[in-house]
């Protein structure tokens, strides 16, 4: 069956200009067929016709760096830097096949409700666990690309001592451990990347730091052997900028640039503390910055340099993060700190950061990360139907002015009217259609106490390395 979305006010991108157009969108088999005034289809055609008079028809956001385990431990390790707050982050390590499976449900039913039709889940699991989300993103229909988080260090040799004083050198690990990372992350490919055009697998080195030289270009070697994408943490903290000094005597980015790691191919997830050189070598080579803010803000790493990110040509996208960092899987929410936090750091408003611009990295962005840039990010003719529909009868829309002005600034997701993945509509008049959001919040409600407990089992027997690691934080910053 196709579908006729009409009457909608459709963002269409005019040669880099966003016109809202009074127009009618036709969906045939998961691709916008025609895009026109007063469309009509044959009489013989089994057809759903929607009438959208007093809505917005947007393509569908794309959250290019999430977390799906964060959605069980929201709440937990807050106000905390990120030093010490991944202690509470490696709980996922320690969590089970169902509240993996709740985690992932609940991922799917935020995004869709914040009008995220897509995101990147950096998932540090085993591959029992990573086959356990995919399924439920299989069987819900959203638009998933997973990036197993993988490392072969441990965390606190992976950070400068608490002195400031070179570390020791960290040894390199087993060989045989390497193979079996990738070994693992090349299984997950080969049953999950291209599932139904929907779902993509990504290699995902939890960061530089903490992953040997052999992981680091064993992973990027597999991600080009089968044209996947490559994705890492880089330089959220400044503690990490100071550890790349220390381990590599080089900067974070000049050491990746050696092992040639760096391409198109790449996506950088925070980029708060590149350098300027870092910069010119992250645009030369096309890869892409992923902006996080709302997760750099509530663990006070910082705010990216977008600006200088702009000047050099960088292509940028934006992620929600974990929610147990940022609170929310809201990518609207990520456009408007983009924007305004960016203002902070140029007085010369006239090159201060648009809700347009913001809203393509939240979209064309996205989809580069996604490898989709060719198929996602834009209302067209002949690219993929992943869109959202928002309605405009609410005030933070009326008097409507400046659509996607007021969309990137007042939307909460309480406007998202309807979603749309490969033309198959997951959300619509409030409800979600592939999902029983009811029984997932049941679920998550019931694991809350078990999880608690682990947290606190987990901290208990690792309270040296939770108290070295604070040392670490405290002696960079002379507190």
């Amino acid at each position: 069956m196709q579908i006729l979305l009409k009457k909608g006010l459709v963002a269409l991108d005019d040669n880099g200009v966003y016109r809202l157009t009074a127009t009618d969108v036709l969906v045939r088999d998961g691709y916008i067929e025609a895009i026109g005034d007063r469309l009509e289809v044959p009489a013989d055609q089994e057809t759903r016709i929607i009438d959208l008079s007093g809505k917005m028809v947007i393509p569908g956001l794309i959250n290019a760096h999430t977390h799906s385990y964060a959605n069980m431990v929201k709440g937990m390790g807050e106000a905390l830097p990120l030093e010490p707050w991944m202690y509470y982050a490696m709980l996922v390590g320690k969590m089970s096949l169902d509240q993996l499976r709740v985690a992932a449900s609940l991922q799917v039913i935020e995004n869709l409700r914040q009008g995220n039709t897509a995101f990147l889940d950096h998932l540090a699991r085993d591959y029992a666990g990573m086959d356990t989300v995919m399924e439920v993103y299989a069987q819900t229909g959203v638009r998933a690309a997973l990036a197993p988080m993988i490392s072969d260090l441990g965390y606190t040799e992976t950070l400068p001592s608490p002195t400031g004083e070179a570390p020791e050198k960290v040894s390199g690990p087993a060989a045989g451990k390497v193979e079996e990372i990738l070994a693992a992350c090349e299984a997950l490919i080969k049953k999950w990347h291209g599932h139904e055009g929907r779902l993509t697998v990504l290699l995902g080195p939890s960061g530089p730091q903490r992953c040997s030289d052999q992981l680091l270009q064993g992973s990027y070697e597999l991600a080009r052997k089968y044209g996947v994408g490559y994705h890492t943490h880089l330089l959220e903290t400044r503690i990490q900028a100071q550890t790349a000094a220390a381990f590599w005597g080089k900067t974070m980015v000049e050491h990746l640039a050696e092992l040639g790691v760096l391409s198109p191919q790449t996506s950088l997830a925070h980029g708060v503390w590149l350098t300027d050189r870092e910069i010119e070598i992250v645009a030369a080579a096309g890869a892409t910055v992923v902006h996080n803010p709302m997760s750099n803000l509530a663990l006070g790493s910082g705010v990216a340099p977008l600006g200088k990110y702009i000047a050099a040509g960088v292509n940028l996208a934006l992620g929600s993060d974990g929610s147990n960092c940022s609170g929310t899987q809201s990518i609207v929410r990520s456009m408007l700190l983009a924007a305004a936090l960016s203002r902070l750091a140029n007085p010369d408003y006239s090159q201060w950061l648009t809700a347009e611009k913001v809203f393509r990295m939240a979209t064309q962005g996205g989809a580069k990360v996604l490898g989709m840039e060719d198929k996602l990010g834009r209302i067209e003719v002949g690219r993929i139907a992943d869109l959202v529909v928002i309605d405009l009868n609410q005030t933070i829309y009326q008097p409507l002015h400046d659509p996607m002005a007021q969309l990137v600034y007042g939307e909460t997701g309480q406007g998202v009217d309807l979603v749309m993945v490969a033309g198959k509509i997951l959300l619509e008049d409030g409800r979600l259609t592939t999902i029983d959001e009811e029984a997932v919040l049941k679920e998550a409600r019931d694991m809350a106490a078990p999880l608690a407990k682990l947290r606190d089992e987990w901290l208990a027997a690792n309270r040296d390395n939770y108290r070295y690691v604070e040392e670490v934080y405290r002696g960079h910053w002379q507190l």
